[in-house]
């Protein structure tokens, strides 16, 4: 018996009024992925903001940003793919899925204004969009 692919089915997305930039949240089989893609090479790196909601005090519930670059994916399109569990959850839960609960997610440019040390992890650039929400059940 042939084994069959996985199929990504998407949780939620944004594409801007022209098309230019797109995003969203992805899942195929048991892992969730994040996701760009831009119709020209707008920029080089990105900014990626997650928390899971409600805001609190515990340390899964702050906001974390990492900056990340794109990719030429075909012609002029370029893109990115962020697992979840492994940017974001990895190194404290050791690979294993996020936390449950709601979670909410923000693609920024990068921090222009910041200090170069400081840019990797700045939540304060300029959204591409609104942020999109998704829940890990």
């Amino acid at each position: 018996m042939a084994a069959t692919a996985r199929a990504t089915s998407t949780i939620a997305s944004y594409c801007s009024p022209s098309g230019d930039i797109c995003y969203g949240v992805f899942e195929r089989g048991s892992r969730i992925t994040l996701q760009i893609t831009t119709a020209a090479h707008y920029f080089n790196r990105y900014t990626l903001c997650v928390t899971l909601l409600p805001r609190g005090h515990l340390p899964e519930h702050a906001r974390r940003c990492g900056a990340f670059p794109v990719f030429r994916q075909a012609g002029s399109t370029w893109g990115s793919s962020i697992d979840l569990a492994r940017q974001y959850v990895g190194p404290r839960r050791h690979g294993l899925t996020p936390v449950r609960g709601r979670y909410q997610v923000t693609w920024r440019q990068v921090c222009r204004q910041c200090a170069p040390k400081a840019r990797r992890h700045s939540a304060r650039g300029t959204p591409l969009g609104p942020s999109l929400y998704f829940r890990v059940p």
